[in-house]
């Protein structure tokens, strides 16, 4: 299957490298995952048989409006057995969320779900087994070798044709299912380039707030240095003592320029962050903070770099939002770094309320996970606590 990039190409490929590979098992694994859906209906449909149809009609599309997101997510989940390569799943929502499309798509699907695809995939594996089943029975009682040879090409000829049978259906439901559930190229192209023009709106703040930082503090002590150090070279001879306040005096101006640059500088990129890692940098984070922090961090190795950047300033943004605005005792930090993915969690027990849609840094954020394809779950409500998912993928 290494070589095997899609199960289309799989079914069109050598037939016996097809068949000795798990494909056919994948697909029958897929058409008989779909049935408990369809039985469950049936078994609802059966205890209430003597109700009318139209009312029965009306529970069944109402029940599929609730649940459609949790059968969508399922069906995500369970495409990966024909399509291990799967798109990644679409930010939750609300079922009834009916202002978007996504949601219309993923209601008319979770009536197939419910209806019509058990009902297909049922058919074609009984139909599969009732004829291997009818070839296998059908062998005479005493019949010569030759008749048993026959009828064993028979069965495993029967046994090739419903592997095709059931990966050619398969491979269709798998079509039907990223067709109604895989967010469409459209729309993911719109956020994705509404989520960069964000992004070079924030770039363009963030460059005028250095500009700004740099010119009324730094610039400021640098000048008063100069002066300073002007006076001092016009006192050196008359005042020594006059000279030496001088002198002090631009010490200090210079200390308190360096500490501007510093503060200016971590605000770009941490040296620690660059040189150490995210782990030495969200400690740096930590340790500053003045709400108690707490830290869990299991990252065995460093990520990329962009991920390791954005998962920093997701770090610092979340502490700074809780600083000046949850009225938090306390803040916990985990992050936890697998093969393909890192996911942080920040949790804080202040007073909630935090929404996105306000305008806040949360927007920035997601924006900036946005652009590595990555998720941002956020859970705050009105009286707290304040609960915010990363998942920023590292394949």
């Amino acid at each position: 299957m290494k070589n095997v990039t899609s199960l289309w190409q799989a079914i069109t490929g050598n037939p016996l490298r097809f068949l000795g590979s798990p494909w056919p098992w994948r697909a029958l694994a897929y058409l008989l995952t779909s049935l408990p859906g369809g039985v469950a209906v049936a078994v609802v449909a059966a205890f209430g048989r003597q109700t009318a149809l139209l009312f029965a009609m009306i529970t069944l599309l109402i029940v599929a409006v609730v649940l459609s997101g949790p059968i969508a997510s399922l069906e995500r989940w369970r495409l990966r057995l024909i399509d291990p390569a799967a798109v990644a799943t679409p930010k939750p929502r609300t079922p009834i969320s009916f202002a978007n499309p996504t949601a219309w798509r993923e209601i008319g699907y979770a009536l197939l779900w419910a209806t019509i695809l058990p009902a297909v995939n049922g058919l074609v594996i009984s139909l599969a087994a009732l004829t291997v089943f009818s070839y296998a029975s059908a062998l005479p009682s005493g019949a010569s070798p030759l008749v048993v040879l026959l009828a064993v090409v028979v069965v495993l000829v029967g046994l090739a044709g419903c592997a095709y049978l059931f990966t050619v259906v398969a491979a269709a439901q798998g079509a039907l299912t990223r067709g109604l559930l895989a967010a469409p190229l459209e729309e993911r192209m719109i956020e994705l380039t509404r989520s960069r023009a964000r992004l070079v709106d924030a770039f363009e703040a963030e460059r005028r707030r250095i500009e700004r930082d740099l010119h009324d503090g730094t610039q400021h002590q640098l000048t008063a240095v100069l002066m300073q150090l002007g006076l001092a070279q016009l006192d050196v001879r008359e005042d020594p003592e006059r000279t030496a306040k001088a002198i002090s005096l631009a010490y200090d101006h210079t200390q308190t320029a360096l500490d501007e640059l510093r503060r200016v500088i971590r605000g770009i990129h941490p040296s620690a962050l660059t040189d150490r890692g995210l782990g030495v940098a969200v400690t740096d984070l930590a340790r500053h903070c003045p709400i108690p922090v707490t830290l869990d961090l299991d990252l065995p190795r460093r990520p990329p770099a962009g991920v390791e950047a954005a998962a920093y300033f997701c770090i610092s943004e979340t502490l700074t939002n809780a600083i000046k605005h949850s009225k938090a005792q306390n803040i916990a930090i985990k992050a936890k770094l697998s093969d393909h993915l890192l996911a942080l969690d920040v949790h804080d027990d202040g007073i909630g309320g935090a929404d996105a849609a306000k305008g806040s840094g949360l927007t920035g954020l997601a924006d900036r996970i946005g652009v590595l394809e990555g998720t941002l779950l956020l859970s705050s409500p009105r009286g707290g606590p304040t609960a915010i998912r990363v998942e920023l993928p590292c394949g």
